[in-house]
């Protein structure tokens, strides 16, 4: 029914008991479809003119055009769109969710009270991901190879925040493209807590001795011992123990550790292994005659070198995530070397000779099982990295450079980690009086 008036058949009856469930899950499917391809009539059925009053521009085809706009141009070679964000598809599903809400609305309806309609329509309610990963015989949501239990993932205000952000980025270019004449602005929730979790040097070496002595644990499924668990010789974690490693001691984000490769290779970042000649100066002693004497000599050295570009090869480093290419430390070179050297590794974290796209789950289920807490993600390795880095009396901008962040960013955050912080005003203010005496 489509404005009391019938438009189309679902062809599907009613049924009875489970035969009544299918059938009604069936026809939401299919009002769904529906209601998606009425959003898609309407914005492709609408003409483009330029400076329309905003009760004329419809929320649907502002959204529209902007999905088309980050999704980037076809590259015929790689099959690939470029030039586009770089996750269009968890872009498309905030939009689809948005179009839920305002796709029958125009850019009058934007205001501060319609947004926090928005907002508290959306929190509380459960994540789409989540509600289609099924639900087992408990009536629990059903996870297979997960360690961590599942919990009820529901709509937080970050959330709502992020899709009004994308609401407001797609108002922006429709204004800028002079798709409407008028001004429309997005009021947008306040932001949550910022992550400060770090991890302290025991805890750290608790998470990574876990993740290389884990062995895979499986359950019999038939005859007499079914349900039993035995403890298999896999080792099913040592790709997440040299994401820990590298993590914590370069303070690189995630995405650019699983996508390195020893090989250089277009499209990802590359850990270049190679050697340096030093010149490094010895004392040699020698006894001629009786008497000791010593020279100073100079031996040339070959020392081995890994240099992480962390941008990937041939892309345009992105404003707000930099990624400068820097030495790695010499605690972590032989181990590097070894990998792709003995090992045979062509990425920095691999399973099974394939590449590791993202270590979320895995992350999650080892942290779940060293009972550190839900806090504990994977920038979590990040904050640490610069923690220590501040605990360890390193500057501000050279520590800011090395791990690509901005001067102030870690003043705000980190700075209070380091020693000498406020220093100056802490023995200034903590003196009984009187002048201080000139040195």
């Amino acid at each position: 029914m489509h404005n009391r008036k019938q438009v189309s058949s679902t062809g599907i009856g009613l049924g009875e008991g489970a035969e009544r469930k299918e059938n009604e899950r069936k026809v939401l499917a299919v009002l769904q479809d529906y209601k998606d391809a009425i959003a898609i009539q309407a914005t492709a059925s609408v003409e483009v003119r330029k400076g329309r009053p905003a009760r004329e521009v419809s929320v649907a085809e502002v959204l529209s055009r902007y999905l088309d706009a980050k999704r980037g141009t076809y590259d015929p070679d790689t099959k690939k769109h470029k030039g586009g964000v770089a996750r269009h598809e968890e872009l498309a599903q905030r939009v689809f969710t948005l179009l839920e809400w305002w796709g029958e609305r125009t850019l009058a309806d934007v205001d501060s009270v319609t947004c926090a309609a928005y907002v508290a329509s959306r929190v509380g309610t459960p994540w789409k991901t989540h509600a289609r990963l099924g639900t087992g015989k408990d009536g629990k949501p059903a996870r297979r190879g997960h360690s961590k239990p599942t919990q009820k993932r529901v709509v937080k205000g970050g959330g709502a925040r992020r899709e009004l952000e994308d609401l407001r980025a797609a108002i922006n270019l429709a204004i800028k493209d002079s798709l409407t004449r008028d001004t429309v602005s997005v009021t947008l929730p306040p932001k949550g807590q910022e992550r400060d979790r770090w991890l302290t040097r025991s805890e750290a070496a608790r998470l990574l001795w876990r993740a290389w002595k884990k062995r895979e644990v499986q359950t019999i499924a038939s005859g007499p011992r079914k349900g039993e668990t035995y403890t298999m010789p896999r080792r099913p974690a040592w790709h997440l123990a040299r994401f820990i490693v590298v993590a914590l001691r370069t303070g690189t984000r995630s995405g650019s550790i699983c996508g390195a490769s020893f090989v250089k290779t277009p499209g990802l970042p590359w850990m270049e292994l190679t050697t340096d000649t030093t010149v490094v100066e010895r004392v040699e002693t020698r006894v001629i005659d009786g008497a000791t004497f010593e020279r100073r000599v100079q031996v040339p050295t070959i020392k081995r070198v890994a240099i992480f570009h962390r941008k990937a090869l041939g892309t345009q480093e992105k404003d707000n995530k930099r990624a400068p290419t820097v030495r790695m430390p010499d605690s972590l070179v032989n181990h590097l070397w070894r990998w792709h050297h003995v090992l045979g590794q062509k990425f920095v974290v691999e399973f099974e000779g394939k590449p590791v796209i993202s270590t979320k789950k895995s992350f999650a289920n080892l942290v779940w099982e060293e009972g550190l807490g839900d806090d504990v993600v994977r920038h979590s390795l990040r904050h640490t990295a610069v923690t220590w880095g501040m605990q360890a009396g390193v500057p501000i901008w050279e520590l800011a450079g090395y791990v690509g962040m901005s001067v102030e960013m870690i003043e705000r955050r980190y700075g209070h980690h380091s020693a000498k912080h406020m220093e100056g005003a802490r023995e200034a203010l903590g003196r009984r009086g009187g002048k201080r005496k000139a040195a």
